[in-house]
């Protein structure tokens, strides 16, 4: 399973610098399930391309059966090898820990910048439907284009698949942007591949922190992300409540009666 993140903003070579990894080297990260490896497809000043590829080693996931409760009865036939889920997320938030903090050093007002981003991911279980994708993404900034993939594309009469291809366009700053992806690519799948416990609020919370309070379907979004752990969809909505009733709201001016002095 793979995702690219492009720019165009000039010099889009900026994007190794946003994402703490050079354009000019293959670098591989060791996961508990498999093998991260970063990689740019394109480099030119006009246009980047950084490549997540996650390889996921079926038999270290299966050693990982006590804690992961989704495989105890399909461990070893499933799409985790293939489809953007958990397992991707997790490898992102690894990999891109500095880029997701926001982190720029001597050039933080760059990675402050909202800046032009394409998203592509070929494969994105989506339960509900493509439409769950444009609800999700859209209200954060996103274009959403997702793209149904057919069950087989010789066989019509079979429909589509539950998988989408997903491709998200906008104007946004990167560490957002791979926050949204953190929080809401295990959110799509509806699965998380090991045990949720009460800390995994706070890993919302801090992840969603300036837009999922605000975000109109942050219910189906926390309880599907949460799903798991008993009670915790519950506090975390709690919480979110507590922030947006400490937003500020923008004043509304009362104009004054007029008083009408008796002659």
């Amino acid at each position: 399973m793979y995702l690219t993140v492009s720019t165009t903003r000039v010099p889009a070579t900026d994007l190794g610098f946003l994402l703490h990894k050079h354009p000019d080297r293959v670098q591989e990260f060791t996961q508990p399930f498999g093998t991260a490896t970063v990689f740019y497809p394109e480099v030119t000043e006009t246009r980047c391309t950084a490549a997540l590829l996650l390889e996921v080693d079926p038999i270290a996931l299966a050693r990982r059966r006590r804690s992961t409760p989704d495989f105890a009865l399909a461990q070893y036939v499933n799409d985790r090898s293939y489809a953007a889920s958990s397992l991707l997320a997790a490898a992102l938030a690894d990999v891109f820990r500095s880029a997701r903090g926001g982190r720029g050093g001597s050039r933080q007002a760059v990675a402050d910048d909202k800046i032009p981003l394409e998203i592509a991911i070929p494969v994105l279980p989506c339960r509900g439907g493509s439409g769950v994708a444009t609800r999700l993404f859209g209200p954060l900034g996103w274009t959403v284009d997702a793209e149904p993939i057919p069950l087989d594309e010789t066989i019509t009469e079979w429909g589509d698949s539950r998988y989408v291809r997903l491709r998200l366009t906008g104007t946004v700053r990167l560490a957002d942007a791979l926050n949204h992806l953190y929080v809401l690519l295990p959110v799509f799948d509806e699965s998380k591949h090991y045990w949720q416990g009460p800390d995994e609020v706070d890993k919302l919370l801090r992840s969603g922190a300036g837009w999922l309070e605000t975000h109109p379907d942050r219910e189906l979004i926390t309880r599907r992300y949460l799903g798991r752990g008993p009670g915790l969809a519950a506090r975390a909505l709690e919480r979110l409540a507590e922030v947006e009733d400490f937003r500020p709201r923008r004043r509304t001016t009362v104009p004054r009666p007029t008083t009408h002095r008796s002659r």
